[in-house]
């Protein structure tokens, strides 16, 4: 017998199951509470079960298309209903559902140019908050997740970087063109909060962007600039706090064999950076406008 409730979710939900299994794994509070939403939008199509079948599946995700999801958003909403699946031990498993293969090309990944991010940093510093030019600044230089601009913590002459995505933790320099920008910085680990913080931010330099647009959009144009400036790929990865562990082939050996000196990494990035002279004292875009940047993109011409 499969129960089925279609009442109010604050009634009967199993949504709080897949919460505390994700608790329980060590996971992030704020990674709990969304897949736990997750979870209870499937139950407000499909009903409170006990168990699932491929129908349901089939009218969920043909609902998120409805919507106008893309593939690759429908992909990671699947993985709470295949933890929740595996909570409840549904009858036969997980569905198996024929889903087209995410292509490279259809995912989003929105990044600004170097002559926007030195373009926001100078407004920044008119405009801006000390709280939110500890943000900004400290997403420009250290290339930060959303989850990882709020929760940093700052002490000595350094930032410990709890890294998103379960990794370890970072222990990297601050240079003297931030230090005093940090000073401002108070943590927040509401990754809501740190999205409206972005927009707010954008919204007082003057820039307006599309649907996508985010901190990690600093952290690309960051990714970008240093592969362009012939930075060791390694000294690369491991600034910007990507795993070894998920560095594959030949390169991967080479991650675990070179011994890790995360300092000299800082001081090695920090001479060729491209937005660290924009927070000196005195200093602005200016800097920026040697580089060979296309600056024919719409939203760079809006902001002049």
């Amino acid at each position: 017998m499969v129960r089925i409730h279609h009442g109010p979710l604050s009634i009967s939900s199993n949504s709080h199951l897949v919460h505390h299994d994700l608790i329980a794994r060590g996971r992030r509070v704020q990674t709990a509470r969304r897949w736990r939403s997750l979870v209870q939008k499937f139950e407000a199509c499909c009903g409170v079960k006990d168990s699932y079948d491929r129908a349901d599946i089939v009218k969920f995700v043909a609902e998120l298309r409805q919507e106008g999801m893309k593939q690759n958003s429908i992909n990671s909403r699947l993985k709470a209903l295949r933890l929740l699946c595996q909570i409840q031990n549904w009858d036969g498993g997980f569905p198996r559902l024929a889903m087209p293969r995410v292509k490279d090309s259809e995912v989003s990944r929105p990044v600004f140019t170097a002559e926007q991010v030195a373009n926001i940093i100078s407004r920044a510093k008119e405009v801006c908050s000390e709280r939110e030019l500890a943000f900004l600044a400290a997403a420009s230089v250290y290339g930060l997740r959303r989850e990882e601009v709020g929760t940093l913590e700052v002490c000595n002459g350094h930032i410990k970087v709890h890294t998103a995505k379960d990794g370890e933790v970072a222990f990297q320099i601050i240079p003297d063109a931030i230090k005093d920008y940090m000073k401002g910085y108070r943590a927040c680990k509401d990754v809501r909060y740190m999205t409206r913080v972005f927009q707010r931010v954008m919204s007082k330099v003057g820039m307006e962007v599309n649907r996508g647009y985010g901190w990690h959009s600093i952290r690309r144009a960051l990714a970008t600039e240093l592969v362009l400036r012939d930075i060791s790929a390694l000294n690369i990865v491991r600034f910007m706090r990507w795993s070894d562990t998920g560095v594959k082939g030949e390169f991967g050996m080479l991650a675990i064999y070179a011994k890790r000196n995360q300092s000299e990494i800082d001081r090695c990035i920090f001479e060729v950076h491209p937005f660290l002279g924009c927070w000196s004292e005195g200093g602005s875009h200016d800097r920026m406008l040697e580089l060979e940047v296309n600056i024919s993109n719409p939203i760079l011409n809006a902001m002049r």
